[in-house]
């Protein structure tokens, strides 16, 4: 294992045996060389490092694979195939109260945690007041877990995990449960770790959170890694994919566009100003245009045609389909161009990127898409504003109380 990374994980498949039956699973343990089950692979063949002081971010539907990752990499489930290998000691917050007893209480859950990290009598027993001070419970710390609200619960697990001292964070969707408050100080107690230089996993369905927490995403889908990276750019292609709804091969197979494409297919993306010309300076409050040039290569039923501007930071501006304005077109094969017009455009001054696209009626299904495909600047001789767009607006200054009143 390389000194500089606290997880690694090779090749690493997860298979579950699905019964149809109960008597199937008995069946199964008496005559093993006949098949009474189906297989579900939660995760087939995943392979990836992370570096010592990394806060990686974990996205994924439901069902992708994110939960059974996590749950190998702290040890709570076993592989079907393939190594795992972690530097350092690990805790985690996986299924809200996993790895406590509902009979014991909470004091006693806590000794039993400290145990299974390796602390001492002493250690653990030094601890406890701190965590009883961050759970926050009271007098429930010496009632059965059972009798514990779910928040209560959450609270007890998330300052056990952060006071042992761990090496690697591990949270799955645990603070979504607490209330705000305490979701706050556990941000805090995170954000600390991180400036300590430890590794945290954090998986969340608040794409803010990860936004403005992790340091990179790895993105899971059917049981692998769809994509990993820089944190803007994965969540954008996530929540695109959440967005129109698309299937995995709508997104990453080149062949499926190409079928679509035998329909339709975007052929130029320019900017004209109010007199027709081609340019791609204007100035602010100018009239803009966008001429999209394409071709129906098949008669098509209810398309949809859409323009999208970002900033050069990646921010989404403002985006426009046809279906939304009401704005019907041709579907009879022929070259066309869809222009949409933007009056007295109020962009401050810097660099804008338009993606265009095509869609079929419900505006999901794409046709062809060109993300980014032409640029243009707006210009500015006066200093007018801070920002993206200047806002109409107007000052007022009225009188509340004046000195002769006082």
């Amino acid at each position: 294992m390389f000194f500089d990374n606290a997880i690694e994980l090779f090749n690493i498949s997860k298979c579950y045996r699905i019964f149809n039956r109960p008597q199937d699973r008995m069946l199964q343990g008496l005559f093993k060389n006949t098949k009474r089950y189906n297989e579900f692979w939660a995760l087939n063949n995943v392979s990836f490092n992370i570096r010592r002081g990394s806060t990686i971010g974990i996205i994924g539907k439901n069902g992708s694979g994110k939960s059974t990752i996590l749950q190998i990499i702290a040890g709570t489930l076993t592989p079907t195939s393939g190594e795992v290998q972690i530097n350092g000691r690990i805790a985690a917050l996986l299924e809200l109260g996993s790895g406590f007893n509902p009979e014991f209480t909470g004091r006693d859950n806590v000794i039993m945690q400290g145990t299974i990290m390796g602390l001492t009598k002493k250690q653990i027993q030094d601890l406890i007041p701190s965590i009883e001070k961050f759970a926050g419970i009271g007098e429930f710390i010496d009632q059965p877990i059972k009798t514990y609200s779910s928040g209560m619960l959450v609270r007890l697990a998330f300052a056990c995990a952060v006071h042992v001292d761990p090496d690697i964070l591990i949270v799955d969707e645990a603070l979504a449960v607490g209330d705000m408050q305490f979701q706050l100080k556990c941000i805090e107690k995170m954000k600390s770790f991180k400036e300590q230089g430890k590794t945290i996993l954090f998986v969340s369905h608040d794409s803010y959170s990860i936004r403005n927490f992790c340091d990179e995403v790895i993105w899971m889908m059917d049981g692998q890694v769809h994509a990993r990276g820089d944190v803007n750019s994965v969540i954008e292609q996530y929540e695109d994919f959440i967005k129109y709804g698309l299937q995995k091969e709508e997104v990453i197979q080149e062949n499926a566009m190409s079928e679509r494409k035998e329909h339709l297919s975007i052929e130029k993306v320019s900017f004209v100003d109010k007199y027709g010309v081609e340019k791609n300076k204007f100035c602010m409050g100018e009239n803009v245009s966008v001429e999209v040039e394409y071709t129906i290569h098949k008669p098509i039923e209810g398309l949809v045609g859409g323009v999208a501007i970002f900033d050069n930071q990646d921010t989404y501006i403002c985006g426009l389909n046809t279906k939304i304005d009401k704005k019907p077109l041709d579907g009879e094969c022929g070259t066309y161009k869809l222009v949409l017009h933007y009056s007295d455009i109020k962009l401050l001054p810097g660099t804008y990127m338009v993606d265009v696209g095509f869609f079929e009626s419900s505006a999901l299904i794409r046709y062809d898409y060109k993300s980014r495909a032409n640029s243009f600047w707006i210009d500015s001789s006066e200093y007018v504003a801070e920002g993206l767009l200047l806002l109409e607006h107007n000052w007022s200054n009225k009188v509340v109380m004046n000195s002769n009143e006082i």
